[in-house]
């Protein structure tokens, strides 16, 4: 009667408890899906990450564009005497040399020069990272080689260009620094494969690099090209955007029309 009285009480209602295995099957049940939409939520915030980026860097070359206009089609140099960089001041607190002349609230806040996956997947603990993550200037816009440095400028205008479409004026770039033990760091500067040398192009949105080229558009580039074999890692992320200079140097010419034309008997 007393086991009678706990499965059926007095108001006549029975006490369904479940076992447990079939609190053990409830939890299989939860773990399944979370497994089955952890990846799509995960898909769905790259695409978010990517669709933010891509509209900053449209955003900072429109920002490039106008500046050429104001400066008799001159580029925006990549850093200047004082340490002012094309994104930020020398302390990386402040707008720019690029700012200085195309003012933008957004941009004097660093807000567009912030990519959503580099503040998430490279170093954070540098000065600069909070407010200008990672977004790199095409170098051989303001000098002729990586090692080039104010006041050895090699001012480049737009009218120099033969090919807009295919010069980068900007990409998501990364650099390795002393100090960030072993990962990418964000960087300013996009160097070209010729030289061996980061920044470099960084392929941090799923395998795609955001790059902005001269005659104004921007896209989700795929085409990775490895950098020199080094101990740092990242091998398959972070590289060039092409195997040689074409796409970074203004005044590219390729060797194989300079080996052919030096073959050219010139008394035919």
């Amino acid at each position: 009667m007393k086991n009678h009285a706990r499965l059926f009480p007095e108001n006549g209602a029975a006490v369904r408890r479940f076992t447990l295995v079939e609190l053990l099957v409830v939890i299989a049940i939860i773990a399944v899906l979370a497994g089955l939409l952890l990846p799509a939520l995960s898909s769905s915030r790259d695409r978010a990450r990517l669709a933010l980026c891509l509209g900053n860097i449209r955003e900072v070359t429109l920002m490039h564009l106008l500046y050429v206009d104001a400066s008799a089609g001159y580029f925006c140099l990549a850093w200047d005497t004082s340490f002012s960089s094309w994104e930020s001041s020398p302390d990386h607190r402040g707008p720019g040399i690029l700012s200085r002349v195309v003012p933008d609230s957004s941009a004097s806040k660093g807000r567009v020069f912030e990519c959503p996956a580099a503040k998430s997947t490279l170093y954070t603990n540098l000065a600069w990272t909070a407010r200008y993550a990672g977004y790199g200037m095409n170098y051989l816009l303001s000098f002729s080689a990586p090692s080039d440095s104010p006041p050895n400028y090699r001012p480049c205008r737009i009218q120099s260009v033969k090919t807009p479409s295919r010069l980068l004026l900007l990409a998501d770039a990364a650099c390795f620094l002393a100090g960030t033990d072993g990962r990418p760091a964000p960087t300013a500067f996009l160097y070209n494969p010729s030289s061996g040398k980061g920044g470099y192009a960084d392929f941090r949105h799923s395998g795609s690099c955001i790059a902005a080229f001269v005659d104004g558009h921007a896209a989700a580039r795929t085409g990775f090209a490895p950098r020199p074999a080094d101990s740092s890692g990242w091998e398959n992320r972070v590289g060039y955007l092409s195997s040689d200079d074409s796409l970074y140097d203004p005044f590219w010419r390729d060797p194989a029309l300079d080996q052919d034309e030096s073959s050219v008997d010139p008394a035919e």
